[in-house]
């Protein structure tokens, strides 16, 4: 009897924050802001991580080689292609290209030690080479990934929040996804432009937003202070580790997008996501000196600790809840004339479909200010599907945490490879 307790009163307090976290994300959502560029010459280097990524990177560099060349004359900009070592012909396509913007690197000695490494090669071969006279305040670093691609007006925009903001640090951009031909794409383009949209936002009004790595840049002097580390969610740690250092800001700009391939098959899905909660395990150890920090406020703290310690509460909250539905079921079947539990199920099923309007409201809302727009009941249409989405990732956390158990900590590559080309942006033009 206790331990049906215990589990009723977890489900409910984690029903109330899922109710409190949507009421706010709803709340506090961003202004659509205008951000031109100045005359100022600024510098922006591309670094794209590539393993294994013969069927893609091809395009996306000709696509990014495309964009580069209707920037400013105000900005100077490069591709910094860094091939891990490649087992295909990754590097013999990059090599191959007459991209006059692309610089190849090559890490041999087959390390493949994850996507910071990588990243790091990057920013000391720019600090050797590249920069060695420009003003690491004027230098912006983008990460994107080998199936990414961002249009030049975004690009644009990019530099010119570093430009009009001095303690701006680094700014993560939204993600969408060009490729939608089965529900499971569909589903992770919801969960990009939907829900974490929507967070990253509020995060954004309350606190500072988080980076999630596509679609990332920095100022040059943070790179060279704060290197990426090895964790296999190396933007959160990234992020942690800039949030120590004080004194800078890091933001979430909804209104700025850049698009990449969605996962289309159910395994190397689960694969990938595997990987991201574990990453969130491997940096629990980052929450005792957040905690500490002057330079957060409560916001930041609750709300990153939420998050970090996600894979432990979503191994305990999915058992309870199920415990919670099973005892309201049965109860409400035995006392159904004179029980209470068939009017919580009734309520609980009530909020969960208003809840749903909301989420897909804001999808809607999101993928218009980025002009891809879709009508409200195919938002909603989603919305609804993807609860099932929900369920299959509620099992990550356990391989998640049984992987670190086990010292399984190699990177999961995830694999790219479609022939869809990125969305084009509804005609729509911006002034930069």
């Amino acid at each position: 009897m206790i331990l049906i307790t215990l589990a009723m009163t977890i489900s409910v307090m984690f029903y109330l924050y899922f109710l409190i976290n949507l009421g706010l994300i709803n709340h506090y959502r961003e202004p659509t802001r205008v951000y031109l560029k100045g005359p100022t010459p600024y510098q922006l280097f591309l670094i794209i991580p590539v393993l294994n990524e013969e069927r893609v990177i091809g395009k996306t560099v000709a696509q990014l080689s495309n964009a580069l060349d209707q920037l400013p004359a105000s900005i100077h900009a490069q591709l910094i292609a860094v091939d891990d070592d490649s087992s295909d012909h990754s590097l013999l396509m990059l090599t191959q290209s007459q991209s006059p913007y692309l610089q190849v690197l090559h890490r041999a000695a087959n390390e493949q030690a994850g996507k910071g490494a990588v990243l790091n090669t990057a920013v000391q071969y720019i600090h050797r080479t590249l920069a060695t006279d420009v003003d690491p305040r004027k230098t912006v670093i983008g990460v994107l990934d080998a199936d990414a691609f961002m249009n030049a007006s975004d690009l644009t925009r990019v530099v010119a929040r570093f430009e009009q903001d001095a303690r701006l640090a680094m700014l993560q951009t939204s993600v969408s996804i060009y490729n939608q031909p089965n529900w499971l794409t569909k589903m992770q383009n919801f969960e990009f432009m939907g829900v974490n949209n929507a967070t990253q936002q509020l995060r954004n009004r309350l606190g500072q937003g988080i980076a999630s790595g596509n679609g990332q840049f920095v100022r040059f002097d943070l790179a060279l202070k704060n290197p990426w580390g090895d964790r296999l969610l190396e933007d959160l740690e990234f992020t942690l580790r800039t949030w120590l250092l004080g004194g800078t800001r890091t933001e979430f700009d909804h209104t700025l997008v850049v698009q990449q391939e969605a996962v289309e098959q159910l395994k190397p899905f689960f694969r990938q996501r595997v990987r991201w909660c574990q990453g969130a395990v491997q940096c629990m150890h980052y929450l005792p000196a957040l905690w500490r920090s002057p330079y957060l406020n409560s916001f930041q703290k609750v709300d990153t600790s939420i998050w970090i310690l996600m894979p432990i509460t979503g191994c305990i909250v999915p058992a309870t809840s199920l415990v919670t539905l099973t005892i309201l079921i049965q109860r409400s079947l035995v006392h159904w004339q004179a029980g209470w539990h068939h009017l919580a199920i009734g309520t609980l099923v009530m909020i969960a479909l208003a809840a749903c309007c909301v989420l897909a409201a804001l999808y809607q809302r999101n993928c218009t200010t980025v002009h891809q727009p879709m009508s409200l009941a195919c938002a909603i249409r989603e919305a609804l599907s993807f609860q099932a989405f929900l369920l299959i990732i509620s099992l990550t956390p356990y391989v998640a945490i049984y992987r670190q158990l086990r010292g399984q900590t190699a990177w999961a590559k995830t694999h790219h490879g479609t022939v869809i080309r990125p969305r084009k942006y509804a005609g729509l033009k911006r002034s930069y």
